[in-house]
């Protein structure tokens, strides 16, 4: 048990002949009371520092603690977020890369379907302009021969009959019915001798007379039927050329819907070539 300053005080001690002296051990006593008392003073602060010191020791080691359970959970959590922002960042680009190549994929579907459209509208143009000129080559054999028949018409002999001057048929008819009655009268009659040498048209006529007449009449008939073919057939070389004409007007065209094909069709081409 530990001794304390009031034992020390209150301590006596037995006297014996030669002994201390008493004042002098009671001052001393004194002394080392006080003394003893500041260091249990002292050792009480002490205690209460050591003790104070503990305590912020141990709220420091908790501290420590819990700062090293917040860097722990820290270092976790930063973990934990690395690798998720490095699985979001693999995911990221992962979706990337597939959005890219099915973009790359959709764009060579495309590029593919635009070019076969492009090749199958430049075949069917192909196509389509050679029968276009086949056709066009089946037109211009029969428009050249529809030509060359009608040409072959107009070069006839009958066309320089029917292109004589009026006069000349005036004048014919008139020799003619002149040349009836001189040989139906044995009449002579002159062109120069007209006025003065008439032909007396009232007097009667015999049988055989008027049967000469009739027949020359009748060939003067048939000449002036003839006239009027030719001028039928006129009319049917007319309709000839204007059938001519039309064809013509066709044929051209036919040959401006050619010239705007072709261009498409390069168009087409150039196309397919840039893609």
């Amino acid at each position: 048990m530990a001794l304390t300053a009031l034992e020390i005080k209150d301590k006596t001690f037995g006297v014996k002949f030669r002994g201390y002296d008493a004042n002098e051990v009671e001052e001393f006593l004194d002394i080392v009371v006080r003394d003893y008392e500041d260091l249990v003073r002292l050792n009480h602060d002490q205690e209460a520092k050591i003790q104070a010191l503990e305590e912020r020791l141990n709220y420091f080691d908790e501290m420590k603690d819990s700062l090293s359970q917040s860097v722990l959970i820290a270092q976790d959590t930063a973990e934990r977020v690395k690798q998720a922002a490095n699985e979001r960042s693999e995911n990221i680009v992962r979706q990337a890369e597939q959005d890219a190549q099915h973009l790359v994929d959709e764009a060579k579907q495309k590029a593919n379907e635009i070019l076969r459209h492009a090749t199958d509208n430049a075949k069917k143009v192909a196509v389509e302009t050679e029968e276009l000129k086949n056709k066009t080559r089946v037109f211009h054999q029969r428009l050249k021969s529809t030509i060359e028949s009608q040409l072959s018409i107009i070069d006839t002999p009958e066309w320089d009959e029917i292109l004589r001057p009026t006069a000349m048929y005036i004048q014919t008819s008139d020799e003619a019915f002149r040349e009836i009655v001189e040989k139906a009268l044995g009449e002579s009659v002159h062109h120069h001798h007209a006025e003065d040498d008439n032909i007396d048209l009232t007097r009667q006529f015999s049988p055989a007379e008027i049967e000469e007449l009739q027949k020359r009449i009748e060939a003067a008939n048939l000449e002036l039927g003839a006239t009027q073919a030719f001028e039928g057939l006129n009319e049917k070389v007319q309709s000839a050329l204007e059938e001519a004409e039309h064809a013509r007007h066709e044929n051209e065209e036919v040959f401006e819907v050619e010239e705007t094909v072709q261009p498409e069709d390069d168009a087409n081409r150039e196309s397919v070539n840039i893609l």
